[in-house]
């Protein structure tokens, strides 16, 4: 039978409260049968269920005096109706007292000097500055760049430094480069990261008490973020991350505001703290991707939120579609609206051509002014010398030169180049066959345009070598299903069958019907599929050696997808087009398009990111901080990434324990056996439940990334994860005496002031001694250099440096090849060498450019003698596809022999 038990809430001395006179029947409320008791206020005036204490007494210190009045209002006014994300629904109200605001006050003053101090120390180019840094100089002189990150942070950056007086001359190239000898104003753009590492001091605390936190916590959370290291060293330095974060932390904010005003749906403060969220979760979303995530949780807290609304029979239908509808507005169009917003400004200030052109395609480039592609003649006709440009990829045009492979047949190279120059010229004509037949026509002197279909070959407009495949290995790509694309024959050499290419057009411009039968320059979008090996032109931005000067790797290969095998003809020459004949030119895409452009090539090139690095980790790592990362180093000095340990093992360790709590509850309501935990369980699932989804959010989708990955990358899930720390410390501290609580939540406080001092060598790059350093290495993964920084000792450290030379001296070396040398570990590199995107800024690196006229100097001699050649040499055979194949291998055996560089000597069918 259920316990029933009469208590009525009468308020005491020193903030105790003993419940009566409220009928509880085993947690149930009285009113509502069946209804979980939320009737019953805590004297926050959250509506805060108590009906689990089973017998009356008294709740010391589970709220403080300053929380009387809130309390008293609360109850006059009544709690909210209906069910909401974060309990706001259930009578949460926020209220910060003067007192508070005092405090507050006095933490961001300490925060300032903490942030501030020092920030013109080092006074060189520290670690990403190179690449954000050189970004802003792109900004401030109207100069396109491609990054892998939307644009915002890397505005504001820029804007700090036009204002601080950057001029955008100085490159930032290297890690290293001093700031005061090319008077850089550097302080003022690091001015931004700071101010916005400060923000999340306030942030924290306004955060923890709309969430319904005790004012003693929300101060310590302040605290907390304020002497965490690596947030600290993050928001020193002209990087993204400290925008990222405050954004972050903007939208997490306005959030827990929103829920606040859940008693009053629809009112001003209501919109204006669900539009605030939005435009701040757009904002993220504009500085790193990694605002996905923060989408994802805000996503996940409404799907909550309006679920348990839908169970809510006070509100009605018309009234769920109003908080729909507001919710999807102000959630899902506002922060897209955002996300486009600063792509418009971003393509607005970067108006001129830049280095970042050849990431784009033709269309995108020409909107940039310096740039001119100008119009072609739209028709193309057999005799016409063409510009054919790869469309997936924009890594250039289909391209040839007087260079043979090194491997392979050893004919002409045949690759893609990013520059336009007169190699890249293509005469498309008929298959010998097909010549003939033209020649006996009554009109061989008609214009004949190539339609969808057509077999065709091409030949190289300067060395006369013909667009050829065949059944030998590409030097790059080995695999069995892709085959050598070279150039083949000379002036005047017939060819044969492995010169054929049937034109299939796939895509079409909607605006050009025709483009679809008929080859169009710019508006077909085309693939050349070889007639003997059925296989398609392909290519997928690989490389090739510097014997083939590093330019982009040419194949056929067979079964390929479409994308990476779609070509368009650019530029179109002949002389024997009428001049009213048509034209063609790429488009101006308008801003959506441009957006979605940027975006796609932003995501192949973050998947593209995968080459190795010093200082990467793997995101199991992460919470436990098994290894930081080096930043700069110089003068007995290192700027390293390191977190405060308690607080990123401590917080670790909450949202374990929240994730064990909760499933311990589930198995234990699922059996019967409701546990109110203590009358905290509503709130801790709320409140704390909500930093948790957010950690997890921000956490778990990095495993299945293969890209590079740092340490810095878990700094916003773990701020979340501090708020949850903060939160759990409070709820589950409340029944302590007052003592007990601020002996423990000091205690934790006290515990990261210390870590702080002793850690901040690393983040202000001061001077540390050598011992010191050693001390605070407590995991051996933790690799910065101590020997970086002098001996607290001179005399000692001299001696045991003697001492440990004369030993390595008698001490025999390790061979190579012995255990010794096998297990030597070498130091990671220093600071200045680290480089995290050098893989991103070489990946779609323009080829260098070719000295053509070098490489052609003997070209009409060759010509010569192939000519000398092709009188005593045999016609091309003339057997089936098979045999062909097998002479073509047999061909490549002897011709490997040979010199590369000279004609292959008449001995049977010239492939």
């Amino acid at each position: 039978m259920a316990h029933l038990e009469n208590m009525r809430y009468r308020k005491q001395p020193g903030a105790a409260a003993v419940y009566e006179d409220a009928t509880v029947i085993s947690g149930m409320s009285p009113t509502t049968p069946n209804t979980p008791a939320t009737a019953v206020e805590d004297v926050h005036g959250r509506g805060g269920p108590e009906s689990d204490l089973g017998y009356s007494y008294e709740k010391k210190d589970l709220d403080y005096a300053s929380y009387s009045a809130a309390a008293a209002a609360a109850q006059a006014g009544g709690g909210g109706g209906g069910g909401g994300g974060t309990g706001g629904e259930r009578g949460l109200r926020l209220s910060i007292s003067s007192n508070q605001w005092l405090t507050l006050g006095l933490i961001v003053v300490a925060a300032a000097y903490v942030r501030l101090w020092r920030l013109s120390s080092p006074a060189q180019v520290v670690f990403d500055e190179v690449h954000f840094g050189k970004f802003a100089g792109r900004y401030i002189n109207g100069t396109y760049f491609f990054d892998v990150h939307p644009p915002l942070a890397k505005m504001m950056l820029a804007a700090a430094g036009r204002l601080a007086g950057y001029d955008g001359v100085f490159d930032f190239k290297t890690i290293g480069l001093d700031y005061v000898a090319a008077n850089v104003p550097y302080v003022g753009m690091r001015l931004l990261p700071a101010l916005l590492g400060l923000a999340m001091v306030p942030i924290t605390y306004v955060t923890l008490a709309a969430m319904g936190h005790a004012a003693d916590a929300c101060a310590l959370g302040a605290l907390l973020v304020t002497f965490e290291n690596a947030l600290l060293s993050q928001s020193r330095l002209i990087l993204l991350d400290a925008a990222l974060i405050f954004f972050t932390g903007a939208t997490v904010m306005f959030w827990a505001l929103f829920f606040t005003q859940a008693h009053r749906p629809f009112g001003s403060r209501w919109w204006a703290y669900l539009l605030l969220t939005g435009v701040n979760l757009g904002n993220a979303l504009s500085c790193k991707w990694v605002g996905l995530f923060l989408v994802a949780t805000i996503g996940v807290w409404t799907l909550k939120d309006l679920w348990e609304k839908l169970g809510d029979l006070s509100i009605t239908l018309p009234q769920y579609a109003r908080h729909f509808a507001a919710r999807a507005v102000a959630l899902i169009a506002v922060p897209l609206a955002v996300y486009l917003f600063w792509f418009q400004v971003h393509f607005a200030v970067l108006h001129r051509s830049g280095d970042g052109n050849a990431f784009m395609s033709p269309e995108f480039q020409n909107t940039l002014d310096g740039v001119s592609l100008g119009h072609t003649p739209r028709d193309i006709y057999y005799g016409s010398r063409i510009r054919i440009r790869h469309a997936a990829t924009n890594a250039g045009y289909l391209h040839s030169h007087m260079s043979n492979y090194e491997t392979g047949s050893k004919q002409q190279q045949v690759t893609l180049y990013g520059f336009r120059d007169s190699n890249n010229y293509w005469v498309i004509t008929r298959t010998e066959a097909d010549e003939e037949r033209h020649l006996n026509s009554s009109d061989p002197a008609a214009l004949q345009q190539i339609k969808d279909g057509d077999i065709v070959r091409l030949t190289h407009w300067k060395t006369h070598r013909r667009l050829h495949s065949h059944n030998v290995r590409p030097p790059i790509t080995t695999n069995d299903y892709q085959n050598e694309v070279s150039g083949y024959g000379w002036e005047g050499f017939k060819g044969d069958s492995n010169d054929h290419w049937r034109v299939k057009i796939l895509e079409g411009d909607p605006a050009v019907p025709e483009s679809k039968e008929r080859l169009m320059a710019i508006h077909s979008r085309f693939r050349l599929i070889h007639v003997n090996q059925r296989c398609a032109l392909f290519s997928n931005r690989r490389k090739l050696p510097k014997w083939a000067h590093e330019q982009v790797e040419v194949t056929c290969m067979k079964s390929a997808k479409f994308p990476k095998t779609l070509w368009r003809i650019e530029t179109n020459v002949n002389e024997h087009i009428p001049a009213d004949a048509p034209l063609a030119e790429y488009r101006r895409p308008g801003l959506v398009a441009k957006v979605l452009e940027a975006t796609a090539v932003m995501w192949r090139i973050n998947n593209g990111l995968t080459k190795s690095h010093p200082y990467e980790s793997r995101p199991h790592t992460w919470p436990w901080m098994r290894r930081g990362m080096a930043f700069w180093g110089g003068d007995e000095r290192l700027v390293y990434l390191l977190g405060t340990p308690v607080l990123w093992w401590l917080s670790f360790a909450a949202c374990l324990a929240f994730a064990a709590i909760q499933a311990v509850l589930f198995l234990r309501d699922r059996r019967g056996m409701y546990h109110r935990l203590m009358g905290v369980r509503e709130r801790y699932t709320d409140s704390v439940g909500f930093f948790f989804v957010g950690w997890l959010l921000h956490w778990l989708p990095f495993f299945i990334m293969g890209r590079q990955l740092f340490l810095h990358h878990y700094l916003p899930a773990l701020w979340l994860a501090i708020l949850g720390l903060v939160g759990s410390m409070d709820l589950f501290t409340r029944r302590l005496s007052r003592k007990v609580r601020h002996v423990l939540l000091f205690g934790l406080l006290l515990l990261t002031v210390r870590m702080y001092f002793q850690y901040s060598h690393l983040a202000y790059g001061t001077p540390w001694t050598r011992e010191g350093c050693r001390a605070s290495k407590w995991l051996s993964t933790w690799d910065y250099k101590c020997e970086t920084y002098p001996s607290a000792h001179p005399a000692k450290a001299l001696t045991a440096t003697s001492s440990s030379a004369a030993a390595a001296a008698e001490a025999p070396q390790p061979t190579a090849a012995s255990p010794a040398a096998a297990n030597h570990h070498e130091d990671p590199p220093e600071a200045q060498h680290v480089d995290p995107l050098e893989h991103e800024n070489k990946l779609n690196e323009p080829a260098p450019r070719i000295d053509h006229d070098k490489l052609n100097l003997n070209a009409d001699k060759l010509n010569s003698e192939m000519k000398k050649i092709a009188t005593t040499a045999k016609g091309p055979d003339a057997g089936p596809v098979q045999k062909e194949d097998e002479k073509d291998e047999n061909h490549v055996g002897a011709a490997a022999a040979q010199d590369p560089n000279q004609p292959p000597t008449p001995q049977g069918p010239l492939h």
